[in-house]
């Protein structure tokens, strides 16, 4: 029988530590709390977080691989921004993605079932309307719901970049935003779309919902 090495143990644990580590900040970043051109110092964050520097930096390195910090000379490493390019090209992504998996899930899948999981959503979406941030991770969670449901697992990934790019929009952007209620309406319509098994209703409204949004970039830019 197979047992691991104390080596196995100790890089497993090394490897944990640097994912937890990667998560909080990561966290942080999307939440607002590390705002974008915030400085990011290892021996500061190793201190703060009670760890060692080598998983902050192993942290570091992923985060910059993916985008969320920027290693800039004579600058240091700090927090990336989301800029409106980066903002239509989230969009440009969900109006490929989503309706593609609203087609699929009414014409192969039973649609009334994620209706029901849908209301859930929606109701917990009207009681936070007033609180941009709370309403977009909720607003996230709806569509979340929506991707995960056709079960193509190896869209998880993008979609949970994407996800986090969209609450960190909220936190950063100064640009107006979309009414709560003309959203809530559309993600209403939606739901009654998917217990109809209504495709039609369905991809119109899933289109316009990320149309109008690079319409409007297009309108400011």
């Amino acid at each position: 029988m197979y047992r691991p090495d104390e080596t196995d143990i100790s890089k497993k644990k090394s490897e944990s530590l640097s994912n937890y580590v990667y998560e909080a900040i990561k966290k942080k970043i999307i939440n607002g709390e590390l705002a974008p051109g915030n400085s990011l110092m290892d021996r500061a964050l190793a201190a703060e977080m009670g760890v060692s520097r080598t998983p902050i930096r192993d942290a570091l390195k992923r985060l910059s691989q993916e985008g969320w910090v920027l290693w800039r000379e004579h600058k240091g490493i700090v927090v990336s921004e989301v800029n409106s390019d980066d903002e239509y090209q989230l969009f440009l992504l969900r109006e490929m993605i989503e309706p593609f998996i609203v087609r699929k899930i009414i014409t192969t899948k039973r649609p009334q079932v994620l209706a029901g999981q849908l209301v859930v959503i929606a109701d917990e979406m009207e009681r936070v309307k007033d609180n941009p941030v709370e309403f977009m991770k909720k607003d996230m969670q709806f569509h979340t719901a929506i991707i995960e449901f056709l079960g193509v697992t190896k869209l998880g990934p993008l979609w949970e970049k994407i996800c986090d790019d969209m609450t960190r929009l909220v936190v950063q952007s100064v640009r107006k935003r979309r009414p709560p209620d003309e959203i809530m309406e559309e993600h209403r319509i939606l739901i009654e779309s998917f217990w109809r098994a209504d495709l039609e209703t369905a991809l119109e409204c899933i289109g316009r919902h990320c149309r109008l949004i690079v319409e409007i970039y297009h309108n400011e830019a």
